[in-house]
């Protein structure tokens, strides 16, 4: 019965060990289902990863506020859902001790519609009710000639503020409602990831109205904790991402609905 004993607790203590070398070898990234899980399952990442001796694990999240929150917990190494402004505020408002290591790709805002037209006048268009967009959605709006000016000073979801001489509504939206409303035949204003989601990449395509420039649409960024920046996890999972290979993953995989900006911001 000892021998039994002894026996379990050295297979207890083998299976620790064994565990606790997988997790020192496994890279966990939380992520957004589209595009950036899909970027990071891509065989050019993945086959990168392994061949120094890593497995990557990517934990898709639904929403914009866990991934930062699991981060700074140390539930999972990095994250990939989000741009610099959004993180920002973020650690501001939450005091995050996280920091951006790297732009992957950018997603420009677009103006959506199934009916295409260049006159807005008397429609309503919807835009995200998120302030770390909104106002890229309003200068969207205003750069297009569908709008003239606008204010975000006062800025409230329910009433957004803005003038304008021209009859164009504007109604702000949790952005889950967004694609909703250009399938029922109305007008959006939605980020890129939010119509890959909604819609394949045709039919984002073809419903894609106008959008931003690529210098203007905000890169989205690989997050880690502070402490781990230049962890050896951290330099793998960002080599892997600056690879030719991820390009041309993401441009024929995505087309103009995603664009490809990789940075390295340690640098």
């Amino acid at each position: 019965m000892k021998h039994i004993t002894k026996l379990f607790v050295l297979l207890g203590v083998t299976g620790s060990l064994v565990a606790c070398g997988d997790d020192a070898k496994t890279i966990v990234v939380g992520a957004s289902p589209s595009p950036h899980s899909e970027i990071l399952n891509s065989e050019a990442v993945k086959s990168y990863i392994e061949s120094k001796g890593y497995k990557l694990k990517v934990k898709e999240y639904q929403d914009y506020v866990l991934p930062n929150r699991a981060l700074n917990d140390g539930s999972i190494d990095a994250n990939y859902f989000q741009h610099i402004p959004y993180i920002e505020k973020q650690i501001v408002d939450y005091g995050y001790e996280i920091s951006a290591v790297c732009t992957v790709h950018n997603e420009p805002l677009n103006l959506y519609g199934k009916v295409k037209t260049t006159d807005f006048t008397d429609k309503k268009v919807y835009i995200i009710d998120d302030a770390s967009n909104v106002e890229r959605a309003y200068k969207l709006l205003v750069d297009n000639n569908i709008i003239k000016t606008y204010s975000v000073e006062n800025f409230d979801k329910q009433h957004p503020v803005y003038t304008s001489d021209i009859n164009v509504t504007i109604e702000c939206v949790d952005s889950g409602l967004l694609a909703r409303h250009v399938s029922d035949g109305g007008y959006a204003v939605i980020p890129g990831n939010y119509a890959l989601n909604a819609w394949d990449t045709a039919t984002a395509t073809n419903y894609k109205i106008l959008g931003e420039s690529t210098e203007v649409a905000y890169p989205n960024i690989i997050a880690t904790r502070n402490e781990n920046v230049n962890s050896e996890k951290t330099n793998v999972l960002v080599e892997a991402l600056s690879q030719p290979a991820v390009k041309t993953f993401i441009e024929s995989t995505f087309g103009p609905t995603v664009n490809y900006s990789f940075s390295d911001l340690r640098a």
